[in-house]
């Protein structure tokens, strides 16, 4: 899933039974997870939230990011388990 987040736009994320992967496009996000840590994930980065943790992503700029399943098996996954809620 494609999504766009203009500077200081929050969404709230959760990695459901399989997990999440957030591959960031363009842009800097923050995130804050649910394991109480903070990451900043810019361009060409990716960052993989846990099965059942929740986040919260902050645009730090206008930021360009996917969202998926984690890879199983060496090969991409893509569907929609993944929980996504606007803030």
């Amino acid at each position: 899933m494609e999504c766009f987040l203009s500077r200081d736009e929050l969404l709230r994320l959760d990695g459901g039974r399989g997990g999440l992967v957030l591959r960031c496009v363009r842009g800097t996000v923050w995130l804050t997870c649910g394991d109480g840590a903070d990451y900043l994930i810019s361009s060409g980065r990716s960052f993989e939230l846990s099965p059942r943790m929740g986040a919260i992503v902050e645009a730090l700029v206008s930021a360009e990011f996917f969202l998926g399943e984690p890879a199983a098996e060496g090969r991409a996954v893509h569907g929609a388990t993944m929980g996504v809620i606007g803030c």
